[in-house]
């Protein structure tokens, strides 16, 4: 099970709180396929941080299930060392076999020579085919995924779709946080926008488009701030 309890997460900005999740909750079973639609600058970062356990709330509870897996992440990676060897060290982390790993990802991300150099030389797009070759090559139960349901050309972008497209019709789940959401469309079965800090049900893809868009609301401001809150 995966979400938030009653969940507050904020950030300082000069003297007041910007929120980015207030008394917030969200409940979501291993295996579904859930889409988290957030506005630019309004916090998505920050919640698959969260979901990940990479930074911790301010108030409430995040669920948090085994097997969980960022989608694409490369924050884990290191300049200095080589595509391979920083396969290896994040084997280890994930508890998977390092020559498997580094076998699977030497294959999928069709990185050549390159595979063996250190990451300071590649280029945004070679680390980004390396971060999602290394995620899809670690089993998990679910996927984190921040805006990057597939990466690079097209060619790269398709091979990546179907395999995570396989992966979720055996049975894995997805939470996608992000602010696209036509790259959810398709493989997500529920929709939420985070409105005001509050997570908002939607009744499909359209009307999650609309809420996220601001159409619902004739006088929203699309280049609005994050809001803030008093939370004394």
């Amino acid at each position: 099970m995966w979400g938030f309890v009653d969940c507050t997460r904020y950030y300082m900005t000069g003297d007041r709180p910007t929120v980015v999740l207030f008394q917030a909750s969200l409940v979501v079973n291993t295996g579904e396929k859930v889409a988290l639609l957030v506005r630019p600058g309004q916090g998505k970062s920050t919640i698959i941080r969260l979901l990940a356990g990479l930074d911790r709330p301010d108030g409430g509870t995040v669920l948090r299930d085994a097997g969980g897996w960022p989608l694409g992440y490369s924050g884990w990676f290191q300049a200095d060392m080589t595509g391979e060897a920083n396969v290896r060290s994040l084997a280890q982390v994930a508890d998977v076999d390092p020559l498997d790993l580094a076998a699977f990802c030497q294959d999928f991300a069709e990185l050549g020579e390159m595979y063996y150099r250190p990451l300071k030389l590649y280029s945004p797009t070679m680390k980004a085919r390396l971060a999602m070759a290394a995620s899809l090559g670690i089993p998990a139960r679910t996927y984190l995924a921040d805006d990057k349901i597939a990466t690079g050309d097209e060619a790269f972008r398709r091979k990546t779709t179907e395999v995570l497209t396989a992966r979720l019709a055996e049975g894995c789940g997805l939470i996608f946080v992000g602010s696209n959401p036509r790259q959810a469309k398709d493989v997500c079965e529920r929709f939420y926008v985070v409105s005001e800090g509050e997570i908002v049900p939607c009744d499909g893809f359209d009307h999650a488009t609309e809420l996220l868009a601001g159409t619902n609301d004739p006088d929203a401001d699309e280049s609005a701030e994050v809001p803030v809150f008093d939370l004394a």
